[in-house]
């Protein structure tokens, strides 16, 4: 079962979370991102998404493992609940159901604690979220100890940044033992698909 935590409490206690604001004077988003020490963009050597996001549970939780963790926080970077959005695409439907099943409500807009033998079923369910839109903040991780940040963005990469130089050098070290492939620019595609437009995404505002 995920925890939840009131959204308040959890930036009070992890203030390394990114977070977004709406700047009505400049009709745009300020982002409130901490200084970082480095940052990758990793990928999977996956042939389908569904493969790619099972696969990418897997070693998220291994890496968490390994870094010596045994849980992260993930937090919306605006006050907007998980739940606000409805999605008739098959696997969003079912991620909604997730969190639903997980006794999240609709209005719920703070941090849930996720362990690691729990990551594999969140990662593939947060996945499938923000690939099809159906989730409107940016998601954010971070470890008890705040010593990497990380997001999964819509192509299903994993975007990590570590906060001190001892959680790089170990981060690397563990890089290196995985099955993660370090992306040379900070830049993704749409691997899976001829085409850049992603089956089941929505324009949801």
């Amino acid at each position: 079962m995920l925890i939840k935590i009131n959204r308040q409490e959890a930036i009070s206690k992890y203030p390394k979370l990114p977070l977004r604001a709406y700047n009505s004077e400049k009709e745009d988003y300020d982002f409130f991102y901490p200084e970082t020490f480095t940052g990758y963009v990793l990928t999977l050597p996956s042939k389908s998404f569904k493969g790619h996001i099972k696969l990418l549970g897997k070693e998220i939780a291994d890496l968490t493992t390994h870094l010596g963790f045994n849980k992260l926080i993930f937090l919306g970077d605006l006050t907007i609940p998980w739940l606000y959005l409805d999605h008739n695409f098959k696997q969003a439907k079912e991620a909604l159901q997730f969190l639903a099943d997980n006794k999240i409500g609709r209005r719920f807009t703070g941090a849930l604690q996720v362990d690691t033998d729990q990551l594999p079923t969140f990662v593939k369910h947060l996945s499938w979220l923000v690939r099809t839109n159906a989730i409107l903040p940016y998601v954010h991780f971070i470890d008890p100890g705040q010593n990497v940040i990380g997001t999964i963005c819509q192509y299903g990469n994993l975007h990590i940044y570590t906060v001190n130089k001892k959680a790089n050098k170990l981060l690397e070290k563990l890089i290196d033992q995985s099955k993660f492939e370090c992306l040379t620019e900070l830049t993704c595609d749409n691997k899976f698909s001829k085409i850049s437009a992603i089956k089941g995404r929505q324009l949801n505002v």
